[in-house]
């Protein structure tokens, strides 16, 4: 016994001499994310964290502002100029804004990277309808290299801030020979296009995953390049040495820290020690229920400053409306069994729980923080005997007495027992439980489903799921519906996931799209919003707080509702700071 106890003091003495103590004084920002980026494709991917790490690496023409919420200028000299008729933009980028390579962003980068964001040999099928439907062609100006005119389909809300969410990528690096000269802008949006083999070999090169993940090909505008990627465990960004807007004066042209490391920390009790030690800097997706408690703690409020705020965003169980029938059965075709599955989420119940009332309920694919929000539309309580009542009027009742409801579908008998995907998560999986128990209580199983980010994304965009749990960053500027709602979106296996709409919600979305008057506009997307609550494709859940901490060796530590939440770039190190006492064996 005396043995194994002096073997167990040693090996832990041995483990803890092995920790290093991290030198706080270095210009290195260390933030925390849940998981790794689908990808740093300038086009291809498009999960959160790949755009938070794009708001270093990459840059846009023009910027919806963190702070004032107003779209500003930045890669172009001012907003656009529009025609008369509101169908041409001309745009002039600024002088001195160059590639890595020294060579100068030119408006034939402009033209190339929209090229390639309306290609269908792209593989952005998720985005492209977003663009496809406001862009028309590129006219670049024969006496002047910074300018060009943007030429839009119709008169589009969109059409003045279209460049927010187009990176530019450098045509000299991509496009050597030249392959995509020849090619139209007329080619790229016609209904006939025509694939070469040339043009399929360009494009499989292009698509090729190596340029999602390999740190040599993640090369932007930005002030910093990715320098390591280590899979499911950080990703690294450094302050290029000659970057060209060192003398830019705009907030997002400050580079302070030299170092900023994205740390994917899964589990909230590890993202917990690992604030409590001050590993990390930054945090704005630990679990409520760990900030709350830090917040407790001395320590750490004399070393971090931290919050809850409000954001865009919303989670949401989506239901397969257009299953295959053979690979997924139709449990969810009836409105009414979709309706049933809103009367059985005990979302009050999760909320005071899981997210310890640090969430709000909403009722729309709009955020109420939002003037266009549908405000009418009552939020849907937790009824079991109303679900009950819905399920058996679709057809769906205990033929066999054993708790599980059951129906007749193409002459077998069906139990309504449902494959429920989620991300995997200790958070997901118990509110996947939770689900799971109250829609037990109504006679449908749910069965829990977990896996990895990659493979639920795919699975979304094949349509191979019968329920999902997800969730959808959004944004202060318009989101524009056709990416989630229009049926294009599911043709195209974009992000229209459970198969939502018909002619009329597309002639909601394209009334709302192709016009510049607020109120026809806000009409269309408060009756949008209205017929997405009555088709009930998701039960909208909640949208959660941010939850920020960031490290007081830092000035600049603004915290905002506009994601990414936190600018990086902007923590500047302050000259001398000393950090207090921590006290790591408290529980």
């Amino acid at each position: 016994m005396i043995k194994k106890l002096l073997l167990t003091l040693f090996i832990s003495a041995t483990l803890a001499s092995c920790v290093k103590k991290r030198d706080l004084s270095q210009n290195t920002v260390i933030t925390h994310i849940l998981s790794q980026p689908d990808g740093l494709h300038p086009f291809n991917d498009n999960s959160a964290m790949r755009t938070f790490v794009f708001q270093y690496t990459q840059k846009t023409l023009i910027k919806l502002d963190i702070e004032s919420l107003e779209y500003i200028p930045m890669l172009a000299k001012e907003m656009p100029t529009a025609s008369e008729d509101n169908l041409s933009f001309t745009y002039e980028l600024k002088d001195g804004i160059k590639w890595d390579d020294g060579t100068p962003l030119t408006a034939e980068d402009v033209a190339f990277s929209v090229k390639l964001m309306l290609s269908p040999l792209t593989n952005n099928a998720q985005i492209r309808s977003n663009y496809t439907t406001v862009i028309k062609s590129i006219e670049l100006d024969k006496k002047n290299p910074m300018k060009f005119i943007m030429h839009a389909q119709n008169v589009h809300w969109d059409n003045k801030y279209i460049f927010s969410e187009i990176y530019m990528v450098q045509k000299s690096l991509w496009d050597k020979k030249g392959v995509l000269d020849d090619v139209t802008f007329a080619d790229l949006l016609s209904d006939d296009f025509k694939e070469t083999e040339v043009l399929s070999d360009w494009f499989n090169a292009y698509n090729n995953a190596d340029n999602s993940y390999q740190p040599e090909l993640l090369v932007g505008l930005g002030a910093y390049q990715v320098t390591e990627w280590v899979a499911s465990q950080y990703i690294t960004i450094e302050k290029k040495e000659n970057w060209w807007g060192k003398n830019d004066s705009s907030v997002y042209s400050k580079a302070y820290p030299d170092k900023i490391i994205f740390k994917i920390i899964k589990e909230d009790a590890s993202a917990y020690l690992a604030l409590k030690n001050q590993e990390i800097d930054v945090t704005y997706s630990l679990g409520t229920i760990k900030l709350m408690k830090l917040q407790e703690r001395e320590y750490f409020n004399d070393n971090y400053e931290s919050a809850f705020l409000d954001r865009y965003a919303f989670s949401y169980l989506g239901m397969n409306m257009k299953p295959d029938g053979i690979k997924r059965k139709p449990y969810f075709v009836d409105q009414k069994v979709r309706r049933a599955m809103a009367y059985l989420l005990p979302l009050d119940e999760i909320i005071e729980v899981m997210m310890h009332g640090k969430a709000s309920r909403q009722a729309s694919l709009i955020s109420p923080l939002k003037k266009t929000y549908n405000d009418t539309l009552q939020l849907i309580p937790l009824d079991i005997e109303k679900a009950k009542e819905l399920l058996a009027e679709a057809g769906w009742e205990d033929t066999d007495g054993d708790n599980i409801r059951d129906k007749m579908i193409n002459g077998i008998k069906t139990p309504f027992s449902f494959k429920l995907s989620y991300m995997s998560s200790p958070t997901s999986k118990e509110i996947v439980l939770m689900i799971k128990e109250s829609m037990y209580k109504a006679g449908v199983v749910a069965e829990p489903t977990p896996m990895d980010f990659t493979l639920f994304y795919k699975n979304a965009m094949d349509h191979n799921f019968d329920g999902m749990l997800g969730g959808w960053g959004g944004s202060a500027s318009y989101s524009n519906p056709m990416q989630l709602w229009h049926t294009s979106s599911w043709v195209t296996k974009g992000s229209n996931f459970c198969g939502f709409g018909d002619a009329e919600s597309d002639a909601l979305i394209e009334a709302a799209n192709l016009t510049l008057d607020p109120k026809t506009h806000n009409d269309a997307l408060l009756r949008l919003q209205a017929k997405v609550y009555e088709d009930q494709p998701y039960v909208f859940m909640y949208s959660t707080k941010r939850k920020f901490a960031i490290h007081k060796r830092f000035n600049n530590r603004g915290m905002y509702y506009e994601r990414p939440g936190v600018m990086l770039q902007n923590l500047d190190l302050k000259a001398t700071f000393s950090s207090k006492n921590m006290t790591p064996t408290e529980n």
